[in-house]
């Protein structure tokens, strides 16, 4: 009789990477796994062309008003976390579990006139309830963005500048990355016409990469313009040129780890160099 194959997380767990919490989703880190995602934080900041000193903190929870300013609780609520409190007490709070980093920064920005391009570089847990149990699809994870909001040629300029940059990244830590078009919820209800046409558009790419033997791939980042829609919804203006448009590339730390594991083995020490 076959032996039964390991399961991808029980292999981590194995690994020393990973430890169970006891929820579908989320697990423990350890301190092997987190010596990778601080080296990886650290050659995150050296990619970025404008010489970022390292990325501002956001943290999990973030104003109910802001997603629904963004969109994002109408037209993706099967994803977002509210906070709430036990029953018997004062019932719903006014805050959410952060889906995205970046609509930190966009709300930073509201109600303003940007003159001249802006760059961030931020990071945070985030969180989206997703209803299945493959590795990788983490119900709690970090995510690592670089943000611009500017004028139009510059916003998408910025971002196809990235991608071209990601390719080079990956490569380098020896990753076999596809850059594939996508579709995401940036654009919300009422606005069939824009997420139908983003692939046509190409208005998002993302890296893709084995976590494990099996399957097409995951993705471990992305590139992203969203035109002046951000612009719009947070009435952010660029100079006098109208609503701002936004570009932003986002990092998946855990799932660009999960992908050097499944790529190089469970020991750093052997993987080749520079990683």
């Amino acid at each position: 009789m076959s032996a039964v194959p390991e399961s991808p997380a029980g292999r981590l767990f194995d690994g020393g990477w990973l430890a169970p919490v006891g929820v579908t989703g989320a697990f423990s880190c350890t301190p092997k796994f987190e010596r990778v995602v601080s080296w990886l934080e650290a050659v995150l900041t050296v990619a970025d062309p404008a010489g970022s000193p390292g990325p501002q903190v956001f943290p999990p929870l973030m104003s109910r008003m802001v997603i629904e300013r963004a969109e994002y609780a109408a037209a993706f609520p099967h994803l977002l976390g509210t906070v709430g409190t036990y029953p018997g007490g004062p019932g719903d709070a006014d805050t959410v579990l952060m889906p995205a980093v970046c609509y930190g920064v966009y709300q930073e920005l509201a109600d303003t006139t940007v003159d001249g391009s802006r760059q961030f570089d931020v990071t945070g847990y985030c969180h989206r309830h997703e209803a299945t149990s493959e590795l990788g699809r983490f119900r709690t994870f970090r995510m690592r963005e670089f943000v611009l909001v500017a004028d139009a040629p510059a916003a998408l300029r910025w971002r196809d500048d990235w991608i071209d940059r990601g390719r080079h990244l990956f490569s380098r830590l020896g990753l076999p990355v596809k850059v594939e078009p996508a579709s995401d919820p940036f654009f919300g209800p009422g606005s069939d016409l824009l997420r139908d046409s983003q692939i046509g558009q190409s208005l998002k790419w993302e890296f893709v990469v084995p976590l494990t033997g099996e399957g097409p791939g995951t993705a471990i980042a992305s590139a992203n313009s969203h035109k002046d829609h951000l612009g719009k919804r947070f009435g952010i203006r660029y100079r006098d040129a109208g609503p701002a448009h936004s570009s932003c590339v986002a990092f998946g730390l855990e799932r660009i780890v999960l992908a050097m594991i499944h790529a190089h083995g469970d020991d750093p020490a052997a993987w080749p160099e520079p990683v």
